[in-house]
């Protein structure tokens, strides 16, 4: 049995104070907003927006406004793919109902379907809460490992956790509500709230020993969601479709219906209207006129190549080539969201994992093993429970299967070495080195690297720990 890990009860409060406070910051604005419920100044029109008479106008506008629309929306579409296919969906294979949890028994690997860009340190389970007919009670067993969180995500992609960090290892029973809810949770349970009436829950248990994964599994069955709905009106469910502009705004359209938007997006979505997305009718493509469609049609395509060009743009570069990855705290931030749900869906706020990717070398050459190989050294990131490094194919956001099936290194890693003042130096390359200790397989093409920390601590949330660059050793054409 594994000592039950002491620190997650005893996080300094002062950082976890700090957290929280960063977490709710709202952006700053150049003048102080104001409610329009509170000026007399602003009175809504019946009328609807003027649409342009000429019809290349007409496209233009539509074009525009998809594509805002599309960057907006992507996160919310590509979480109800997964909703509708666990939740929705009786046909699908993965169909376990609302307010109940799939769960994998086994850590990440290259085959590996719900979502881009898996981690491997944790097993995960997902379950997606319909809160609609009130809300549901969570119970968590103790937990004996290093780290668990219930990852808790709105329909827009936006996150919060019970697990260690918040809540510690012990047992605990949370009444989860949406926003609106206005009762009072019973005695000895603790009230948590998610903003929309769908949202998905991603739990993550860590495990990397078998007898880990065992104690794991037992962690996932004890986790339980009462009541449990098995069922759904699917016929209420448009299906899902990520890559037509036509499937993608009707889904859109139905989980702005379904779950609402913050009120500060007010103005945003209203102006969707003007392409049949969130007006007084459910979108339906056929009553808008072709010069509309074809702006629609464009605006969605561009959006979609905007975003996919945007992945190695993701958080803020560190001068090692490495970016810092704000992730799951958005705020107004669009295009940032949209493009970290695109390279994987499930983010996790700082708090809880810290984390950084890289494209390329230190050089700004793109990491490709059919280029060269490739080393990283670094002192191991400060963290309250583990660290990892994983390597993912550029191509496929997957990870990569090799003859060692490891797909990342840790600080659980069989045999690693590290140096004597406590670094570890990484090899990243396609063929096998003559020592494989600390070789993390590539393929002989285009892949990127992350790094996750689990409860970083306060010096490496502020700034003090960053990742070296990744250095090509030689050129394999130089050769």
């Amino acid at each position: 049995m594994i000592v039950r890990w002491a620190a997650a009860a005893i996080l300094p409060l002062a950082f976890a104070g700090a957290a929280a406070a960063a977490e709710r910051h709202y952006p700053v604005q150049p003048a102080t907003s104001y409610r329009l419920q509170d000026v007399d100044q602003f009175d809504p029109t019946p009328v609807g927006d003027v649409t342009p008479k000429d019809p290349a106008a007409r496209t233009v506008l539509a074009r525009a406004l998809a594509m805002e629309a599309a960057i907006y929306g992507l996160p919310s579409v590509y979480q109800y793919r997964e909703m509708f296919a666990q939740a929705v969906d009786q046909a699908s294979p993965r169909y376990v109902g609302f307010n109940r949890f799939a769960h994998d028994r086994d850590l990440a690997g290259p085959d590996y379907k719900a979502f881009k860009s898996p981690n491997s340190d944790t097993l995960y389970s997902n379950a997606w809460l319909d809160l609609t007919g009130g809300p549901v009670l969570i119970e968590t067993p103790d937990v004996p490992l290093k780290y668990y969180t219930l990852n808790f995500l709105d329909m827009f992609s936006n996150a919060s956790n019970i697990g260690t960090r918040t809540f510690g290892s012990k047992a605990g029973r949370y009444l989860i509500t949406p926003a609106a809810w206005t009762g009072e949770p019973p005695p000895g349970v603790t009230l948590f709230r998610v903003a929309t009436s769908h949202a998905w829950i991603l739990m993550r248990v860590f495990a990397q020993t078998p007898a880990e994964v065992e104690i794991a599994r037992k962690v996932q069955d004890s986790v339980k969601i009462s009541p449990r709905s098995l069922s759904s009106k699917a016929a209420d469910y448009p299906p899902p479709d990520v890559d037509t502009a036509g499937g993608f705004f009707r889904v859109l359209d139905h989980v702005l219906r379904t779950d609402g938007h913050p009120d500060q997006e007010d103005a945003l979505i209203y102006r969707f209207r003007m392409i049949g997305i969130g007006g007084p009718e459910a979108f339906d493509p056929a009553r808008l006129d072709a010069e509309t469609r074809a702006g629609m049609e464009a605006g969605f395509q561009e959006a979609m190549k905007m975003i996919a060009a945007s992945r190695a743009q993701l958080g803020a570069p560190t001068g090692t080539g490495w970016s810092r990855v704000e992730k799951a705290r958005y705020g107004f931030n669009y295009l940032s969201r949209a493009t970290v749900n695109f390279v994987g869906l499930g983010a996790n706020v700082d708090a809880e994992n810290l984390s950084f990717n890289t494209f390329a070398d230190g050089q700004g050459r793109p990491l490709d093993g059919s280029k060269g190989d490739y080393t990283l050294s670094f002192m191991p990131p400060p963290v309250h429970a583990f660290w990892s490094v994983t390597l993912y194919d550029a191509a496929t956001l997957a990870l990569y299967p090799n003859e060692l099936r490891r797909y990342l290194i840790n600080d659980r890693t069989p045999g690693l070495k590290s140096n004597k003042d406590g670094s570890i130096d990484f090899r990243i390359q396609h063929s096998k080195p003559p020592s494989a200790a600390n070789w993390l397989p590539a393929p002989d093409r285009p892949f990127y690297l992350v790094v996750r920390s689990y409860l970083p601590k306060p010096e490496m949330i502020s700034g003090g720990w960053r990742p070296e660059p990744v250095v090509m050793l030689e050129p394999k054409g130089a050769r």
